[in-house]
Formats: C-alpha cells, structure tokens, sequence
C-alpha cells in the first residue's frame, strides 16, 4: 500500500501549522509595535500615552458630517450599532478619562463613483483635549475605512491609555479582492451579504464572483431560461439577487466583478447544448467555435445580459485551463477568445482573463496590438 496519501496528510498540517505561525506572528508584532489593535495595521500612527487622562467612547457618540452623502449616511447607521455593541459594559476607566463624544467626519470628495482609481486614504485623529474624534476621508467610502479603524480601536476595550492617537492610512494596492466560486457550490445570498461584511472588516474593496463552472450556470438568464431550469430556487441567483448583492457591495465601498468561464470550464453551459451551442466533445467541459458562429453568437447574448446586471468596468472572461484536440484546435480557442474579449471591449468594459489567455493561447498579446492599449495590472 502507498504511503502517499499519509505524507501529503503530514506535509499538508505542516504547511499549515506553518502558515498560522506566520500570520499569528505577523498580527502581533504588528499590534505590539502600533500599540493598537487595528487589522490591516495602518501607514502612520502617532501617539501620546497618557495613564492620567485616557480616553474612551461614548456609547451615544454623536457622528457629525461636512457634506451629505448616502454612503456616509449609511455606514454611520452601521457603525453606531458597532460601537453601542462594543461598549456595552461599564468603562473602567479612571475618574479624569476623557469621553469621546463627537466624531466629526470631513469628506474632502463627496463623488461615489466606485471604480479602481477610488480613494480610500483618510486620517484620524482623536484627542482628550477636545474631546473628539476626527475623521478626514478622500472620499465617503475612505469615510468608511475610517469608521472601522474608530471601531476597532475601541472593541471590547473601553479605555485606551493615550490622550492622542493620530492616523494616516492608504491601501497599498488598488485592487484587494477576494474570489467566491459559486460555479461549483452555491453560496445563499445572506451568505453573500456576510461574506461582503467580512471584506469591508478588512478594507477590501474588490467582489470577485466567479459565476459559472462544471457544476453550475448560477445566473438567471432571460434568454436561456433553461440554464437554471433543473436548479430549485435558492441554488442559482436571480437578476434581484444579483442587483441586492452589488448595492450591499457598494455601500461598503466593494466593487462586484462578475466571471463566467469560457470557452472551458463550461459544462454548466450542456444545456444549451445542440441548438445554441456546440461543444469540443461528450464532456461538455470546452465550447467549440463553430463556423457558422453559433456558439459565439449564445455567448454574447450571454455576456450582453451580464453587463447589464453588473456595473464595474471589468469583466472577467475566464478563458484558463483550455484544451486542444482534433476538433478544437489551439487557433480556434484562441480565435474565440479573442471574438469574446472584442465583444466585451464594444460594450465599453475591460475584460480580464486568466493567465493561460497570455501564456497558452496568446490571445492576450494578440489583443493588446489589435486596441493600441496599455496593460494595467490590477
């Protein structure tokens, strides 16, 4: 009998005893040389420690903001329920701490447009000497970044031991994402909704909801119906549910960008089978490119239906771990590829393939001579 299947067992919990150890470590030398105990740890941070005056949070803290926005609105309604949760219990403060009562929000772009050149930089400031906390966003969804740095640093912990705490943060990177495959295994929207909470926890902005796969077409479709046909309610999305779940992602300052794989990973496409598509072969993984341009013709309708639902620029095309065979011949998925990424750019979107698209059809290198553009890696 092979020992195999033991040793991957044992180089898997190494691995992974390893990668907690790492991250544990990471976290609390960070809290230890911030002295606070905020995740992601910020750019900047200046304190003054103060055991006679330390400050803690009002549980009514009154949020005061210098220009309307909705998405401010919003997140205030949240935040307060945070913050009243996190203070529950009796301050244990001395008699001369400081309450914090007013936080101030100072909006210096009020435009909620949400795209990958969105601000999230912003500063607080929070002093006993005032009494306040201040919160100075590059925009209402940076406002909200702000709020959960204010959130986190008075959790569970109603008296912190400074008299001033100033902070400058900006994400690092501009695209900070997370891929949920419900292509394979289906995730109920209030599931979702809670996964889209834990990304706004951590100040990330970027949804990637990866919709179509060998188990399933999860997206309703007017124009095929019969995709979701033999799928009970609640194990595929409708167009309301899709359109919940972008505004919920919006509101936190996330951007929603949807991917159906083509042209492989495509066998929750067989029942279009025959009259709209055609197939590399009987395993429905990979669509052929027909002549007669059927198969194309079924996935910009597809595609078309797609725009409509999601508003980013992006749209992810898939287009990894294609095949060749007689049939389906390296030029015809690449010429399908290329067919689908056009469609996409006439639409006025950006498509986004995987790496195979550049490494293994070309179809990438091909593209970016045919449009002139520029590459931006996200």
């Amino acid at each position: 009998m092979s020992n195999k299947p033991l040793y991957r067992l044992v180089a898997c919990v190494i691995l992974t005893g390893f990668t907690i150890y790492v991250v544990t470590k990471i976290l609390f030398t960070s809290f230890n040389q911030n002295l606070l105990p905020i995740w992601p740890a910020p750019k900047h941070i200046t304190l003054v420690p103060s055991k006679d005056k330390p400050m803690f949070l009002s549980r009514s803290l009154d949020f005061k903001t210098t220009i309307s926005s909705n998405i401010v609105n919003n997140a205030i309604k949240r935040y307060e329920t945070f913050i009243t949760y996190s203070n529950a219990i009796e301050s244990d403060c001395n008699p001369q701490a400081v309450e914090i009562k007013t936080c101030l929000i100072v909006l210096l772009n009020d435009s909620e447009v949400l795209d990958l050149d969105t601000s999230y930089d912003y500063e607080l400031i929070i002093s006993s000497e005032s009494g306040d906390a201040t919160i100075v966003a590059g925009s209402p969804y940076a406002a909200i970044y702000g709020l959960e740095t204010l959130s986190q640093l008075f959790f569970n912990d109603t008296c912190i031991p400074h008299s001033y705490i100033y902070i400058k943060d900006q994400p690092t990177y501009r695209h900070r994402g997370l891929l949920l495959d419900v292509g394979r295994r289906i995730a109920p929207k209030l599931l979702v909704f809670d996964i889209l909470d834990s990304l706004s926890y951590l100040k990330m902005n970027v949804f990637h909801f990866h919709l179509s796969d060998y188990c399933r077409f999860s997206l309703q479709s007017e124009q095929f119906p019969q995709l979701t046909a033999g799928l009970e309610r609640g194990q595929f999305y409708s167009k309301e549910d899709i359109t919940d779940i972008v505004e919920y992602a919006r509101l936190r300052g996330i951007r929603v960008i949807p991917e159906i794989e083509l042209p492989g990973h495509a066998k929750g496409l067989q029942s279009l089978d025959g009259e709209d598509l055609e197939f590399c072969d009987n395993t429905y993984r990979q669509i052929y490119n027909d002549p007669e341009g059927k198969s194309l013709n079924t996935l910009k309708k597809l595609i078309a239906e797609l725009v409509n639902l999601f508003p980013d620029q992006y749209i992810h095309m898939g287009s990894d771990e294609t095949s060749t065979n007689e049939k389906c011949t390296i030029e015809s998925v690449r010429l399908l590829e290329e067919e689908i990424a056009h469609f996409i750019i006439s639409l006025g979107k950006t498509p986004i393939a995987w790496e195979e698209a550049l490494f293994y059809t070309g179809m990438v290198r091909r593209l970016f001579f045919a449009h002139d553009c520029g590459v931006s890696f996200l």
